[in-house]
């Protein structure tokens, strides 16, 4: 009996206790994807989370997501190589057969690359390696974000394909590129001096 009366005074309790329900946006240009904590106005940040407190040994493991670039991924060529020119003439743009980068190594999909990785490239029946120089993934603060995917095609020594890059390229690859560099097996900066554009 004393359970009985236990069980119905919590049956009790719980139908007081109110759960915060996440309301949808009600505008149209927003579609319907974000919600909102209902006592935060609509149309001020979107989503809204409520601050939190982490504690720095867990901040350590937290990085913000900036590689994106796997296999099967279509990109754009922004220089003015001939074979580049004839993938865009034709429609068909470059795809990753394989991306040299040691993150997420053995995941699924296999490697995952961000800016200044290198890439091996199939584009009109042949193999072209490249490197990555703009990316439509977010990036971090002060690193440019891109519409597209972009690519440069270099030789197996580091020299670029062409002479002449048609997209601004982000400063950020010059140490990665610098890092990677080496004189007896390939220099990747030498792509350095036909950019014209930085942002």
């Amino acid at each position: 009996m004393l359970f009985r009366s236990g069980g119905a005074l919590l049956q009790g309790l719980c139908k007081n206790i109110v759960a915060p329900v996440r309301d949808f946006s009600q505008t149209g240009w927003l579609q319907e994807k974000f919600w909102r904590l209902p006592h935060i106005a609509p149309l001020v940040a979107w989503p809204n989370y409520k601050p939190n407190l982490t504690n720095r040994k867990h901040k350590v493991s937290i990085y913000n997501h900036t590689f994106g670039i796997q296999k099967q991924t279509r990109l754009k060529c922004v220089d003015n190589s001939a074979l580049g020119r004839q993938a865009v003439t034709l429609g068909r743009p470059p795809k990753v057969i394989q991306v040299y980068s040691a993150k997420h190594r053995k995941r699924r999909h296999g490697e995952m690359g961000q800016l200044g990785d290198r890439v091996l490239l199939a584009v009109c029946g042949q193999t072209k390696k490249g490197i990555i120089v703009g990316m439509r993934q977010n990036q971090l603060h002060g690193i440019p974000k891109y519409d597209t995917n972009n690519v440069i095609f270099i030789e197996d020594n580091g020299n670029p394909t062409g002479n002449r890059i048609t997209a601004p390229l982000p400063n950020c690859i010059r140490p990665i590129l610098q890092k990677a560099s080496d004189p007896k097996k390939a220099d990747y900066t030498k792509l350095f001096s036909i950019a014209t554009k930085w942002v």
